[in-house]
């Protein structure tokens, strides 16, 4: 999706946060107000992080302001959106973040998430020649949480041949991945299982990866994902984080538009700033140890601690 489609779904979503609220001159906003407002607390953040970037609504700290000149470009903005007729998808995706929560996979139907998990797997592996580079995985154990088809995967071994690499997830994309593994020969050992109740060979690991998998959930969950991790544990195990991680809350511009949409489809899902991982990962004793920015939208944090 281009840049004018996403600020166009915030610009949308924002009418809607407002349609009943009376104002004269320029309209204010606390975020307490929006706290009320019956929507998920991360889409709203996620709709007004792209409205501030993009130089549509301000924001002073505790309150959104929307003065007169900005409502003439949201006015714009809407009258594009009718006059080509392109209203309908945007009513459509509103209404579909009101609806009880649900996450993308259990939205999609089997042809769908197979078609999705075979995408993946090119995907990843592009991405995974560029991460190969800052990570040594010579003669390591790694465990791959989510990682789909094993694009990822393939990609590390393809450097790494003597790296042992597990891949977690669930029937269709280990299905798939085991497709690919007899196709291009790669050593990816594939379990199928969830992150919610994580049972997989016993052993330490000197790597646990995620990719694209923490934005997916509430900080509630993600805590009992990392828990769960522990008993595979030991003193020297990392955590490797790499998805569409914020600098601060408005930056980088390129990474937080996409948010609203993420939040939609992972309720409760959202995109976190790096002092967020932290605050995440002290519940396991794990400390920040590195921070690479890989590209325009991908960030890798390493995390490391004295397991307790």
């Amino acid at each position: 999706m281009d840049y004018i489609n996403y600020l166009a779904e915030a610009v949308y979503f924002f009418q809607k946060f407002i349609c009943h609220v009376q104002h004269e001159g320029a309209l204010q906003l606390s975020t307490q107000a929006f706290r009320e407002l019956k929507i998920n607390e991360s889409i709203y953040k996620a709709t007004m992080r792209i409205l501030v970037v993009n130089n549509m609504i301000d924001f002073d700290g505790k309150s959104y302001v929307l003065t007169d000149e900005h409502s003439i470009k949201h006015k714009r903005i809407l009258e594009d959106l009718n006059s080509n007729n392109q209203i309908k998808k945007y009513e459509d995706l509103y209404a579909k973040s009101v609806e009880e929560p649900g996450f993308f996979f259990d939205r999609i139907n089997d042809l769908e998430y197979e078609i999705y998990s075979r995408c993946n797997f090119s995907i990843t592996y592009e991405s995974g020649k560029e991460i190969a580079k800052y990570l040594d995985f010579t003669d390591k154990t790694v465990l791959e949480l989510g990682g789909n088809s094993g694009g990822l995967g393939a990609a590390f071994l393809s450097r790494y041949e003597d790296c042992s690499y597990f891949v977690l997830d669930t029937r269709i994309p280990c299905k798939i991945g085991k497709e690919f593994k007899e196709l291009y020969g790669t050593n990816v050992s594939f379990i199928e299982g969830n992150v919610f109740e994580l049972e997989v060979p016993s052993q330490n690991y000197d790597y646990i990866l995620m990719m694209n998998l923490l934005h997916d959930f509430d900080d509630v969950r993600c805590g009992e994902i990392l828990k769960n991790c522990m008993k595979y544990c030991n003193a020297h195990t990392k955590f490797v984080i790499i998805e569409d991680i914020l600098k601060n809350d408005y930056e980088p511009k390129e990474v937080i538009l996409h948010g609203l949409r993420l939040a939609i489809e992972c309720m409760g899902g959202k995109q976190r700033t790096i002092e967020e991982f932290k605050e995440i990962f002290l519940g396991i004793n794990y400390m920040l140890e590195e921070v690479i920015r890989i590209n325009e939208i991908h960030t890798m944090l390493v995390m490391g601690g004295t397991v307790i």
